[in-house]
Parts: C-alpha cells; structure tokens; sequence
C-alpha cells in the first residue's frame, strides 16, 4: 500500500498535463486579419526583417499604416483631379458646342436670320453672306448713318432710307462675308447696322491689304465718353488711330442728335466744321466754320462762313471771295 502511493505521488510530480505543454493540446488561435492587411504581403527574408526592427529594443515592430498603404492604397487625390479635369473639359466642349448652334440663330444674344445674297455674272459673280435682325430694332440715334439691307436694290447699303424707323427695314447684324468670283474678299461684323469689331479686306490671292477695328459703329481707338453711367448716350468722340488725334470728330446733344463734326489732322482741325441745332424733328445747321487744309498751314486763321437760326434761316453769310473753296473729298 505504501509503495503504491508513493510511486503514485512520484508520477504526478513528474508529469505535466498536456494542456499545459506546447508540444500538444489544440492550438492557439490567430486573430483574423483586415482587409487591408490580409493584401500585404508578409516579410520574406532577413532585408525585410530588418526593416521591421525599428524600436531600442531591437525587437520586431509591425510596420506603421502609412507603410502598409504606401504600395496598396490608390492615390484617390490624383483620380478625384483626373475626373475633375474630365468634367471640366465636358463642360468646356458642351459651351463650345452650344456656342457654335447660338451664332446661326443669334449674335450679342439678338436674333438674327441668315441671307444669301448673289448678284452679276461670270468672272464679276459676288456673293454675300451676310445676317439681318429677326425683328426690327432700332439703331443707335448717335449713328451718322447705318448699314441695312435693300431688298429692291439688292444690295447691302448705308444709305438713308426715306422712314429711318420703317419696320421692314432689314437692320445688318451679326457676320458679313463678300465672295469675288468665289475669292472671299470682305468679311466683319455688324452690331444693329453699324460696324463691329474688325474688318478685313483681301485681294485675289486672300492675301490681307486693309484691317480696321471697329466698336458700335466708332473706330475701336476713339476715346468716347457718354452722358450716361450705361454708355448708351454718347457725348463726344474722339478720333485716334495709332496714338494720335486724326479723323471725323463727333459731339452729340443729350437727346443723341449730332451737336457737331469735323475732321482732325495731328490734333489740329482742318476743313470745314458744322455746328447743328438739338431738334427733334428736322435738325438744322448753326454754324459753318472754315479751318486750315491740312496741319502744316499753321499761320490760317479759322473764320466763319455762314450762320442760321433754329429755324433755318441764314442769318450771316461770309463774302464769297474771300472764302476758301473746299476739295472734294473734304467734309
């Protein structure tokens, strides 16, 4: 009895449960990896190792997230710009389009209607291109005169119609092209029958012989101010071309009729100048005075040749003789 309880006693101080031991029992679980992590691939040799080591200690530290994500995350910055541009550059195209579709129904947001005009024959054929407002509207009061088209004369013209305000008047607006025997030879633009933006002019070969900038119905260069905050009541114009005063000079009264014209040569007045009455109904002269021909004559002195009153009657006429006589081309 004795030695069977030893011998018992002395088996349970040698043995261990197998629970206990690493060798056997179930084995310990590993947590389940993230989604993140199960696609990084683990390291594989003592150059990986040894960019995990990275505490005091010298342990192996698991790598940061930045680590992780470095070569596995996509750059979702780069493709949020690259779809960005992708809208943009759709949005641009979608303008562009509807631009192109707005210039043959409209211009400056008025409607427009499209005319083709052809006249002569053989080597001497022209054709016109050329767009008239949908509906009349009336041009600017401040225009000397404005271009229309003349359906019985055929022709593009600025002459003054007998009724300046008849609706059937076809008012120029929008794109104007000229072919020559098939050669374009003119082409600009028209705003509500004056002259907009520029002009060009081309001989057979298309090869550029003139360009002129226009703004309204005014070179773009002439200074131009207005009684208005708006801009649509012109006060005066000043004539500029390549920096220096030269050309037709205009003044208007605040009704929008002309006040007074004439031409300038350098800065200087030359020809004849002509002052107007502010009616209403029929405008008439005031005064006509006389300046030098050109800038160079700069003993002349500036006389006046003729006066009316409101109602246009003459009422001071400067002896012929001693008057200069103007050229031609002299307005």
């Amino acid at each position: 009895m004795g030695l069977s309880h030893t011998g018992t006693f002395a088996q349970s101080r040698t043995s261990t449960p197998s629970a206990l031991t690493t060798a056997g029992g179930p084995p310990v679980k590993a947590k389940k990896r993230s989604s993140v992590l199960s696609k990084v691939p683990l390291p594989t040799a003592a150059s990986s190792v040894s960019s995990l080591v990275t505490d005091s200690t010298g342990k192996l530290a698991a790598p940061s997230m930045n680590e992780l994500t470095s070569e596995t995350m996509p750059d979702l910055g780069l493709k949020v710009k690259q779809l960005k541009k992708r809208k943009d550059e759709f949005k641009e195209a979608l303008r562009e389009a509807k631009k192109k579709r707005m210039a043959r129904t409209e211009y400056e947001g008025i409607p427009i209607v499209r005319i083709t005009n052809k006249f002569g024959s053989g080597d001497r054929t022209v054709v016109e291109e050329f767009y008239v407002l949908k509906q009349y509207q009336k041009p600017a009061a401040y225009l000397r005169d404005f271009y229309w088209f003349d359906q019985k004369g055929n022709r593009v013209t600025n002459a003054v119609p007998r009724d300046r305000e008849q609706a059937e008047i076809q008012i120029m607006h929008g794109p104007y092209k000229r072919f020559d025997n098939g050669n374009l030879t003119d082409e600009g633009y028209y705003y509500v029958g004056a002259k907009d933006g520029r002009w060009e002019k081309y001989d057979r070969n298309f090869m550029l012989v003139d360009k002129v900038r226009w703004h309204r119905g005014f070179p773009a260069e002439a200074r131009i101010t207005y009684y208005d905050s708006a801009h649509t009541r012109v006060k005066e114009v000043i004539p500029v071309e390549f920096g220096k005063i030269k050309g037709t000079y205009m003044a208007f009264h605040e009704n929008g009729r002309l006040a007074e014209e004439g031409r300038y040569d350098n800065g200087v007045k030359v020809g004849r100048w002509t002052e107007y009455y502010p009616n209403t109904t029929r405008q008439f002269r005031r005064k006509l005075t006389q300046h030098a021909r050109d800038q160079w004559d700069t003993g002349f002195e500036p006389y006046v040749i003729s006066e009316w009153d409101e109602k246009g009657k003459m009422t001071y006429e400067r002896p012929k003789e001693n008057t200069v006589v103007e050229e031609a081309d002299d307005n």
